[in-house]
């Protein structure tokens, strides 16, 4: 079922053009495709998630997109040579807030559904939520440092070239220079992963104690931070103010013709996301 699933959503992006708002609407039938890669859901779980999750999505409708929208606007207000590097801390700290809106809102859901799983569902979620960590840590943290930097680096010229629509050779440098910069994490990232397989292991055991699990499930789902390993929170805020100065640079340094394939994105998503509010 969830490789029909997935076909049918694929066919549907690659050749009917409702990618977005296909998958908005169907949001519910994505979540349970995903969910169900960790575990086998009974036909009552899965109804009642899904119900759950259409309440959800009519809440983000509501009350997250008009946010989005207005975000994209003030950044389609600002100058270009206004741009700096508080001003991009500043958005990257609102998309957060936004993804935190979304967490809390289905946390309590998450935390009912866990509740109601068997001793098998339990064992079959932590085996493969292990396997997923494993493969990331495969495809990413194992990398060595200079392998790490060169994907850094391809990732972020190809996120440019999606905004930018090109990248010149004065922006490739600096986006060079940037990843030769970039705090390498990923050892603090397996850290991570390994603290909190050991928690959600213990929420798997423990289930029936309130007093153990409540905690876990608070910092699971809403202050996943409390895993982090000592020193992961002040590189990542330092990566981050790292890449605000780079991209000021980037716009510093792009062409009207980018700076207008820029500006004309930004309209596209808002449209778009305007066209989900109907």
């Amino acid at each position: 079922m969830r490789k029909c699933r997935w076909l049918v959503v694929f066919v549907c992006f690659l050749f009917s053009g409702c990618g977005t708002k296909f998958a908005y609407n169907n949001i519910s039938w994505f979540a349970v495709s995903y969910i169900e890669d960790f575990v086998s859901l009974s036909n009552s779980q899965e109804s009642e998630l899904e119900e759950r999750l259409d309440l959800l999505q009519q809440w983000h409708k509501e009350t997250q997109l008009p946010l989005y929208i207005s975000q994209l606007e003030v950044i389609q207000s600002i100058a270009r040579s206004d741009i700096n590097s508080v001003f991009i801390v500043d958005q990257s700290e609102q998309i957060k807030h936004h993804i935190r809106s979304i967490v809390n809102k289905l946390a309590p859901d998450v935390y009912g559904l866990s509740m109601q799983f068997t001793p098998k569902q339990d064992n079959e979620f932590l085996k493969n939520f292990r396997e997923k960590q494993q493969d990331y840590y495969e495809e990413r943290l194992s990398l060595n440092d200079e392998d790490s930097r060169e994907r850094y680096r391809s990732r972020i010229e190809e996120r440019l070239e999606r905004w930018l629509g090109s990248v010149s050779k004065e922006q490739q440098q600096i986006i060079s220079t940037w990843s030769q910069e970039w705090i390498n994490t990923n050892d603090s990232w397996r850290q991570y992963q390994n603290n909190t397989y050991q928690d959600l292991s213990t929420l798997m055991q423990k289930k029936t104690d309130l007093h153990i699990t409540q905690p876990i499930i608070m910092n699971l789902l809403l202050n996943n931070e409390a895993y982090y390993p000592d020193e992961l929170e002040s590189k990542l805020n330092k990566n981050m103010q790292t890449s605000a100065r780079f991209l000021v640079e980037i716009a510093t340094v792009s062409s009207d013709k980018q700076w207008s394939y820029f500006m004309n994105e930004l309209e596209s998503l808002k449209s778009t996301l305007m066209t989900l509010q109907e």
